[in-house]
């Protein structure tokens, strides 16, 4: 097992370890276990996904409480003044004072309406429990993709830097010896052109390095400013899934695992609550019911308002229906929920099309890859030969500067690609990770 395999593995153990400390790397160096950690942890979006599963839980909270009924505590003083109608007809000029105090119990449950709401923020909340699962492991993901796209701009930056070094080597020889006369001016310049050239790439590639660093950090919620450097100094390919895994079973795995076909069920199920209570909850009676404890006092006149003052306690149940808009008959809202509840179903069978295409897609990209990667190997050693061959004949004074500078520009140009190519590999690998919900 390679070095990064090693490290891959131990990546999926520091994220089952969340709680455990990081491990301390010097400076601004990062390596991938660290990287992924801090993904699955510190990223914005994680953040917000955790807020919002604290919301639904509140919400799921604030849906039970509705069964329960709530006390209101009162002390009111009531004064009237001239006329007054009795209770059988007559109207009176009458000045009087009044003290209540005590506590009243109140319950008005909308017996169908509450159960249903209890049950689709039930829904909810599994939805959300889903969508931060979710959001951890696409940031997982993105960390691994960020990660070897800034392994890869370090490692081309190291090939160019190289290559930099032997033009300029080959830049001072060559001017020295056309100073003395011994070679054609004409050729120098050409190879300082070329030297220059050299210096170019490596500055473009150290810039790809700096932007490809920011990135990753911003993903990871870290300073843009620090100048983050992967641990490993060479990349190198890792297998976590072979690509002649069998298709189908990848499809199956991926329509089994993935958190956001967790996330949809969620909430269709919330939807079909929300029809049913559209259609059921109407019939079931809404519960009101009320006690009242305290005391009474007062009198006409100026009598003071505790005049009098003793117990007054009040009781009463009752039940009823609400017919019309919101309740028995509207079939306007059953109509509303009926078609919400189809475009929840929609969605989730979309999501499952979307899975099955993008696991498709990346088994095919990984197949391609590992073609790529053959032939950029073979690429690679072919320009290594040609370099080591060309360096020998210079030794010997057989060759001509611009043939061994050309021959080293070859080198570098087969190092980026065999590196661009490997990155692109480890990204596919993580890709179908991703897509098959690992």
């Amino acid at each position: 097992m390679n070095r990064v395999s090693l490290l891959l593995l131990l990546s999926f153990v520091s994220l089952v370890r969340a709680a455990e400390p990081a491990p301390t790397l010097p400076g601004n160096v990062i390596d991938l276990p660290t990287a992924l950690r801090l993904a699955g942890a510190s990223n914005l979006d994680v953040q917000i996904a955790r807020e919002k599963l604290a919301e639904a839980r509140a919400a799921n909270d604030s849906a039970r409480a509705k069964f329960f009924p709530w006390i209101a505590p009162s002390i009111v003083v009531r004064r009237h003044e001239n006329n007054i109608q009795a209770v059988n007809g007559p109207i009176l000029d009458a000045d009087k004072n009044s003290l209540a105090a005590g506590l009243a119990l109140n319950a008005q449950i909308d017996l169908g309406d509450v159960y249903y709401q209890n049950l689709v923020a039930h829904q909810l909340l599994r939805a959300s429990e889903a969508a931060l699962a979710g959001r951890q492991h696409e940031m997982v993901y993105r960390a691994a993709t960020a990660y070897f796209d800034l392994a890869r701009a370090r490692a081309a930056v190291g090939a160019a830097e190289e290559a930099s070094r032997i033009s300029h080597k080959h830049s001072e020889q060559i001017d020295a010896s056309a100073e003395a006369g011994l070679t054609f001016r004409g050729d120098a310049a050409r190879v300082r052109a070329a030297r220059e050239r050299s210096d170019l790439t490596l500055s473009r590639l150290r810039v790809e390095q700096r932007v490809a660093a920011a990135r990753l950090a911003e993903l990871l919620h870290l300073d843009p400013a620090i100048d983050l450097t992967p641990a490993e100094n060479e990349l190198a390919p890792l297998t976590m899934i072979t690509a002649d895994a069998e298709l189908g079973q990848l499809i199956s795995h991926a329509l089994a695992s993935r958190p956001e076909l967790d996330e949809g069920a969620a909430r269709v199920a919330a939807a079909r609550a929300t029809q049913r209570s559209a259609t059921v909850a109407p019939l079931i009676p809404t519960l009101g019911a009320q006690a009242s404890i305290g005391g009474l006092g007062g009198g006409p006149g100026s009598t003071s308002p505790g005049h009098d003052f003793d117990t007054s306690n009040d009781y009463a149940i009752g039940v009823s229906w609400r017919v019309g808009p919101g309740g028995l008959f509207d079939r306007n809202r059953q109509r509303e929920t009926a078609a919400r509840q189809r475009q929840v179903e929609l969605d989730l069978e979309k999501t499952r099309d979307a899975i099955r295409r993008q696991v498709v897609e990346q088994h095919a990209r990984l197949r391609s890859l590992v073609e790529q990667l053959g032939l950029a190997r073979k690429t690679l050693e072919a320009a290594d030969q040609t370099a080591t061959l060309s360096r020998q004949r210079r030794e010997t004074g057989v060759s001509a500067a611009l043939e061994d500078i050309q021959a080293e520009d070859e080198l570098a140009r087969a190092r980026r690609d065999y590196l661009a190519t490997v990155a692109d590999y480890n990204q596919a690998q993580y890709a179908l990770q991703f897509v098959t919900g690992n």
